[in-house]
């Protein structure tokens, strides 16, 4: 099943969120960019340098908030989610995808499908 993430009515990204592990509530897969990712990026490039500074951790979560951007399932249901972030993949290499996107969820919609 393919996740589309959506800022308003611009498109973000998809992802399959092939890696789920519903016991802790987490889900991550390859992220593949759409349109509006370029407005987001800058954004979610602050968690790559913020480390474990609680500052820059704090305002990259105030910026990503701001970005007020949802989770839909195939059918264009949305998934709830806890926490939501797109990173670089430390383990990319050529020709593998080298964004990941990872959520944390109670959402048992994203429970009951087969990646």
């Amino acid at each position: 099943m393919t996740f589309t993430l959506r800022m308003s009515n611009v498109i973000v990204g998809r992802s399959e969120l092939e890696s789920r592990d519903a016991a802790l509530g987490l889900a991550r897969g390859a992220f593949r960019p759409g349109m509006g990712y370029e407005l987001t990026e800058p954004i979610f490039a602050l968690i790559d340098g913020a480390g474990d500074d609680p500052d820059a951790l704090a305002r990259y979560q105030k910026a990503r908030d701001a970005l007020r951007l949802t989770l839909t399932d195939s059918s264009g249901a949305t998934v709830s989610t806890r926490s939501l972030h797109i990173r670089r993949d430390p383990g990319a290499t050529p020709g593998k995808p080298a964004l990941l996107l990872e959520i944390e969820t109670d959402d048992p919609r994203l429970w009951s499908t087969t990646p």
